[in-house]
């Protein structure tokens, strides 16, 4: 510190207790020549003073950037690993051709077998319905036959009937008679 002059105490107040007129920003000091208006010389120190403050600022705006950016780039990383293990999965999952081929040959396959089960089935329904028609058939023969049976025992008991009623009015002609 051999180039700076020892700091000077503070002034003290006049017994009176009123204080001496406020010194001028800058130390008081007139502008420079040529300088715009307003303008005033800065002391060094308040200089770096100021440079020091702005670049406090700076580092944590910094700070608080480089921490956004890396909670971002591990946020994409992690999707980026989601997105490649996703991949991985559905291409584990994912059918092949032959997976594709083979479930075409069973579809034909379960094709083929259904449709002879149903045409067993239908032959089967189709005789059964024969064999049905056959027995109904028999049965109307059957029930005509019997139809005509019933007739001609009809007719013959009429005829009986008719005979009893005629021996009957015969037996009692010949008995009020002679």
């Amino acid at each position: 510190m051999e180039g700076r002059p020892p700091p000077q105490p503070p002034p003290q107040p006049p017994p009176g207790g009123t204080q001496p007129p406020a010194k001028p920003p800058g130390g008081g000091q007139p502008p420079r020549p040529g300088a715009p208006p307003g303008a005033r010389d800065v002391d060094p120190h308040e200089r770096i003073d100021g440079l020091r403050s702005w670049l406090a600022h700076v580092e944590r705006k910094l700070g608080v950037r480089t921490y956004t950016g890396a909670a971002l780039a591990v946020l994409a990383l992690a999707a980026g690993g989601a997105g490649v293990f996703l991949a991985l999965r559905v291409e584990e999952d994912a059918a092949t051709e032959a997976d594709i081929e083979n479930l075409r040959e069973e579809l034909t396959g379960v094709e083929q077998t259904a449709a002879q089960a149903a045409q067993q089935d239908v032959q089967t329904i189709n005789e059964t319905v024969a064999d049905l028609e056959d027995r109904i058939s028999r049965l109307q023969s059957e029930q005509r036959s019997q139809t005509d049976e019933l007739s001609v025992a009809e007719d013959d008991i009429q005829d009986l009937r008719d005979q009893i009623s005629e021996l009957e009015t015969g037996s009692t002609g010949d008995a009020a008679g002679p």
